[in-house]
């Protein structure tokens, strides 16, 4: 059985009715819920065992709650319940409250926190039987203006943690709380703390079925509008690589032939992961797919999108990213590169990351973007866009992919399709990872004329 404190005005024992407990005396009894009178025993037990079952059966946290404040009222016979959810005083939560009739107590609750505290700083059940005004000042003004008779508060715990804790008090003058009562009220508590935990645990779990359920949906709605690779384009072959390290991924790309047969190949990265970073990307990848049907500038199209994007996402946010138009025709290409991992160009000549040419999108609204001059490009050239992700692949021993492991592979693989470039780079940082998952999405496109 454990031990329960209570005051008394002097040094006696018992539970005499002319010796009263009061706040501010030390510890003076020890008692617990078997008293050794075999009917209150049996009642005792009977009470005990009756809570037990009703809330073990349920695991539908607001119902083990009101289930709760109703079982403490009928076990106490007190006026009011309240119970609170919360580990310090400070920071209590008030869950469910109701009076004796089973109706609910709202507004500003006034209550005796000194009692409450107590109880929680001592992590044991705690009562007072209040005989006077002064007694009643001693313990709150809350006790002296709701003229309360009787309190009593036991703590929800819970593996030594202090999860809430269950209140209950009453005016009535015949109504005072036993050291027995007392012992049957935490006695309760603990499995009350106990079934309040299950139900959280439960609640916790069917929230994170719903979120993966939610995060699987979103993975799919990405997928479905991710664009495909374009096929039979003359004089240009494209391949994609396109990872997420988690559901939903914060890289974008798209792909898009021009209508007078240049191509627009774009990749992105926004900030983060997950559900929002994938819709912000999709709504990028829409807004720059509609501009480029309507604009010829390169410089034009992401001048605009990073107005829209300024406009509409959270401070703290933004995105980089590189677009390149390519034309097979004429052999040669331009690109707007707004703080994304540079354009890589293979050629004859070797190997040549071309810088940026702005700051990251969606910071400042009014930046103009700025078109690079023509680049030549000749037949066989390999031109290898990417995110972060890829030269970011890190090792077990922390060490990362690289640009210099990256421009290496490259150089040897100018030769080979887009498709061929794209499997040799993977491996070559999957072998660099030496197994490990991938910790950030990554994305790839290989472009290769003919």
């Amino acid at each position: 059985m454990k031990r329960f404190f209570f005051w008394k005005r002097d040094g006696g024992g018992g539970d005499d009715p002319g010796r009263q407990p009061t706040a501010g005396t030390p510890p003076a009894e020890q008692t617990g819920l078997l008293t050794g009178d075999p009917r209150q025993d049996q009642r005792s037990l009977e009470i005990l065992l009756d809570t037990i079952a009703s809330v073990s059966a349920n695991i539908d946290l607001d119902s083990v709650l009101s289930d709760i404040v109703a079982r403490s009222l009928q076990v106490t016979s007190a006026e009011r319940a309240i119970l609170f959810l919360g580990d310090k005083a400070d920071t209590l939560v008030i869950r469910v409250a109701q009076d004796k009739d089973g109706q609910p107590l709202t507004g500003d609750l006034a209550y005796s926190r000194s009692i409450v505290r107590r109880c929680l700083e001592e992590a044991q059940a705690v009562r007072s039987v209040v005989q006077s005004d002064q007694e009643a000042l001693e313990l709150g003004q809350s006790v002296y203006d709701l003229k309360l008779r009787a309190v009593m508060c036991a703590p929800l715990r819970v593996r030594e943690h202090t999860i809430g804790a269950i209140y209950v008090d009453s005016r009535a003058v015949r109504r005072e709380f036993s050291a027995r009562d007392l012992a049957l009220f935490d006695a309760i508590s603990t499995q009350l703390a106990i079934s309040v935990e299950n139900a959280r645990l439960h609640a916790d779990s069917l929230e994170k079925v719903r979120l993966e359920k939610d995060v699987e949906i979103a993975r799919r709605i990405q997928q479905h509008l991710l664009p495909p690779v374009p096929k039979g384009l003359p004089r240009i072959d494209l391949a994609l690589r396109y990872v997420a390290a988690e559901r939903a991924s914060g890289d974008t790309y798209d792909l898009v032939p021009l209508r007078d047969g240049r191509v627009a190949v774009m990749v992105g990265d926004v900030t983060g992961h997950g559900i929002g970073a994938a819709l912000l990307t999709h709504a990028a990848q829409a807004a720059l797919r509609s501009y480029l049907e309507l604009l010829d500038d390169p410089s034009d199209v992401v001048t605009r999108l990073n107005h829209r994007l300024a406009a509409s996402i959270e401070t703290g946010n933004f995105m980089s990213l590189l677009l390149v138009i390519v034309d097979p025709a004429q052999r040669s290409l331009r690109y707007v590169n707004a703080g994304h991992p540079g354009l890589i160009h293979v050629s004859k000549t070797g190997v040549r990351a071309m810088d940026k040419t702005g700051m990251v999108l969606g910071v400042v609204g009014g930046e103009t973007y700025e078109v690079s001059p023509a680049v030549p490009l000749a037949a066989g050239d390999l031109l290898f866009l990417h995110t972060d992700g890829v030269d970011e692949a890190m090792s077990p021993r922390r060490e990362t992919f690289g640009e210099k492991r990256l421009h290496e592979r490259l150089a040897s693989l100018r030769g080979e399709s887009a498709e061929a470039v794209l499997t040799a780079v993977e491996a070559a940082m999957r072998a660099h990872m030496a197994g490990a998952p991938v910790q950030d999405d990554f994305t790839m496109i290989a472009v290769k004329l003919a």
